[in-house]
């Protein structure tokens, strides 16, 4: 509940978070699934340990609204496409993209 709320604001997005429930092998998904809105307020949550569904009115003007739209706003690709632009080797090869 640190990092998601922290970057639905820095980004001034709604944030969507799903999360499975119910016993994984030897694991138990606790679920808690949420809707966060742009200023990294909680808006809809899941909160039965059973099936749940969240639903949550997004506004365009919360967009706008809440203080990381300004970061947004202030970003200046043109400074750093051609870093970005560079070819890559990556050090460590992630399985899910093998």
């Amino acid at each position: 509940m640190k990092w998601l709320p922290a970057r639905a604001y820095d980004n001034a997005i709604y944030a969507i978070f799903s999360n499975p429930i119910g016993m994984d092998d030897d694991q138990l998904k606790n679920g808690c699934s949420m809707i966060l809105d742009p200023f990294g307020d909680v808006i809809a949550e899941c909160r039965k340990l059973g099936d749940d569904i969240a639903i949550a009115t997004c506004t365009p003007e919360k967009l706008t609204q809440a203080g990381g739209h300004r970061y947004r706003k202030a970003r200046r690709p043109d400074l750093y496409k051609d870093i970005i632009g560079q070819e890559h080797n990556p050090e460590q090869k992630v399985a899910w993209l093998s």
